[in-house]
């Protein structure tokens, strides 16, 4: 099994072997609802002048590029943005260091504040509008047609990022930003996937791929949501409602456990009440939390964000598919560590075809 290899790539420049020797840290992370984020800490020296010099002293100007990028037997994972924030911790014993924190792409989609008006356009067109307009790639799945430009316009108040995340949370999507190894950033915004095929498998019993695991379930989680249309906005009244049990991942779904009515205040703009509805539902039914620290030359899995992973030895009811809600990669020059968060639907092992998994 290949050791884990970290490329580290500043203001265009990428970091020589020998420079990386002074480097105690980098830390990157994907998440489904956060932008991706990565942070560099290094070891710094006073020079004669009183100053700390670093290689990473270019990312101490604002937004200067950072790229991180880890490869594992095939698999890989890119970041691709901007410094944001850099912190000295000065040490008198000698263990000063500089550790700066760079926020992904999507802090340019989210530089400035609008008011405009979207006339007639499904949600689906205005994310791939913002997204081309920002030179991204756009991977984007179609809501519902807008409705008609005399009677309802969608209109933006604020930054592009946060708008597209606010009309994504409305159909139940996902809206991110995703590097590949070639520099290209693609915006997505489309449903989670969570019956799709799994990236690999942990085994987290006793002695496994973790030393410990934490799960919790909020079994009241799920709701069943009901929308209403009514005139004028409608011909005639229109009602829909949604358990949120449609993608159950596992025998016993966590979905509908408590009603709740969709009001204007939930969404940005009209509604298409029935995918609006069953949206929101199947959102609320991700009960389950799993938070694991693994380290990877157990797992031999490069695990990436927005994707699932199966769970082995924990049982009937805890085993079984996940959705990789989140992963922060921890690199240093002797390990590299993975500390993920897991959701979930519903409870039991059923699933991808495992229901003996134990």
């Amino acid at each position: 099994m290949s050791p884990t290899v970290m490329l580290l790539e500043i203001d265009g420049t990428e970091a020589g072997r020998d420079a990386l020797d002074a480097v105690i840290e980098v830390r990157a992370e994907e998440a489904t609802d956060e932008a991706d984020a990565a942070t560099v800490t290094m070891r710094v020296d006073p020079d004669a002048t009183g100053g700390w010099p670093s290689l990473l002293d270019p990312l101490v100007t604002p937004r200067t590029p950072l790229a991180v990028r880890l490869e594992r037997d095939g698999r890989s994972y890119q970041f691709d943005g901007y410094s944001a924030e850099a912190v000295w911790d000065l040490d008198a014993e000698g263990h000063s260091t500089l550790t700066v924190k760079a926020i992904d792409r999507s802090l340019d989609l989210d530089r400035v504040e609008k008011a405009v008006a979207w006339p007639g356009q499904r949600d689906s067109a205005i994310a791939e509008t913002i997204f081309t307009e920002h030179k991204l790639r756009a991977e984007v799945e179609p809501t519902p047609a807008g409705f008609d430009p005399d009677v309802h316009t969608v209109l933006q108040r604020g930054t592009d990022w946060s708008f597209v995340r606010e009309l994504a949370l409305k159909w139940g999507y996902v809206a991110y930003l995703e590097a590949d190894e070639s520099g290209q950033v693609t915006g997505h915004f489309h449903p989670p996937a969570p019956l799709a095929e799994p990236q690999g498998e942990l085994a987290l019993g006793f002695g496994g791929d973790a030393h410990q695991a934490r799960v919790r379930v909020d079994l009241l989680a799920g709701r069943r949501v009901i929308a209403h249309r009514l005139p004028p906005l409608a011909a005639v009244p229109v009602t829909a409602e949604a358990a949120g049990d449609d993608e159950a991942m596992a025998e016993v779904p966590l979905a509908a456990q408590v009603t709740e009515l969709l009001t204007p205040r939930d969404v940005a703009g009209e509604v298409d009440v029935g995918q609006a509805a069953t949206g929101r539902a199947l959102r609320s039914a991700y009960g389950v939390t799993l938070t694991a620290a693994l380290d990877t030359d157990r797992t031999g899995l490069l695990l990436r964000a927005r994707r699932t992973v199966l769970v082995a030895g924990l049982g009937p009811v805890l085993s079984g598919g996940y959705l990789v809600d989140r992963v922060r990669h921890v690199v240093t020059l002797e390990a590299h560590r993975q500390e993920v968060t897991l959701r979930r639907n519903a409870l039991g092992a059923a699933g991808f075809g495992l229901g003996g998994l134990g």
